[in-house]
């Protein structure tokens, strides 16, 4: 692979903390060729010493001297990039301090990990359920169903750093093979995209209503691709609270479901009914979608049933 990189003063009005920038381009030997990069170059300091920094992917290169920093990344680089591209996400184990890219090829994602192996399939879901369950027996997470668990960033393809999924898209239904993707904004700030069934799929910010344009074009795709029955088994999960917000402001208020004493709060806009469950402990908020009253209430059952609580609808 051949790269060039340079370090270049910041001038973006924050050269207080970051006073510089470390410019990567691809020149050959990747599906990136031809990207440039601009990598946020950190001053930190610790007592009395000073040292520059910079994050790619998770991964924190240090030195003294920034002007040591390119060396540093253009021996880093090579060892991220896998078949030919950058990761498509990262599993991240806060505890434990691991850091697994995982990389699209076709219809297909994989995670590595570092001299072990590599775990493929067509659903982002299955495989961090692998490579859990992987870490699990290898003692990195601790006990299984305890301790440590994956979460999951994108990588910025402006500064090569960590993105923060706004939501997930997510199929959970029993005895099917579990659809899950983090959903995150394009560079532009105009866009929310995802991938799933073999291509990115995007749906322009307008108002929170991209949240279920972007969950109506990824059901419609994975219907077509035969792994999705019903539209409204595809659900936005864990919502940003300004993401829902703004969803909230296009949405018609109607009467509040109840499943076994449990009060959600209901919503609706054209034929698509939804109710809302609040996240306290994570600060954030899912849905659930529905053709009706009716339809909501069973899908909240079945699901809180799935998370280990037994409920029984009051109809």
């Amino acid at each position: 692979m051949t790269m060039k990189i340079t370090l270049e003063p910041n001038s973006n009005g924050d050269e207080q903390t970051v006073p510089f920038h470390v410019r990567v381009d691809i020149v050959t030997a990747t599906i990136d060729a031809g990207s440039a990069f601009y990598v946020p170059v950190e001053m930190k300091y610790q007592g009395m010493k000073k040292s520059f920094a910079v994050n790619i992917a998770g991964w924190v290169l240090e030195s003294e001297r920034p002007e040591a920093l390119p060396d540093k990344i253009s021996r880093f680089l090579p060892r991220l990039i896998s078949l030919a591209r950058l990761p498509t996400y990262l599993f991240i184990a806060r505890r434990a301090g691991g850091i697994y890219p995982v990389y699209t090829i076709g219809s297909e994602v994989y995670a590595t990990t570092p001299g072990g192996p590599v775990f493929r399939h067509v659903e982002l879901a299955k495989v961090r359920e692998y490579l859990t369950d992987y870490l699990h027996a290898a003692g990195v997470l601790g006990e299984k169903g305890l301790s440590d668990k994956l979460h999951v960033r994108g990588l910025n393809m402006k500064t090569l750093g960590l993105r923060h999924p706004i939501f997930y898209l997510k199929k959970r239904v029993p005895g099917e093979v579990d659809f899950w993707a983090p959903v995150f904004e394009a560079s532009d700030g105009n866009h929310i995209y995802c991938y799933a069934a073999d291509e990115r799929r995007e749906a322009t910010i307008n108002s929170g209503l991209e949240v279920l344009e972007l969950q109506q074009t990824v059901a419609a795709a994975l219907k077509t691709d035969r792994r999705l029955r019903d539209t409204f088994d595809l659900r936005p999960d864990r919502l940003f609270p300004e993401v829902w917000e703004q969803l909230k402001a296009g949405l018609r208020a109607g009467e509040p479901i109840v499943v076994n004493g449990l009060t959600l709060p209901a919503f609706a806009i054209g034929d698509i009914q939804l109710a809302l469950e609040e996240r306290p402990d994570e600060g954030r908020y899912s849905l659930y979608l529905g053709h009706d009253a009716d339809d909501l209430r069973t899908r909240v059952a079945v699901d809180l049933e799935r998370r280990g609580i037994s409920v029984i609808s009051n109809r």
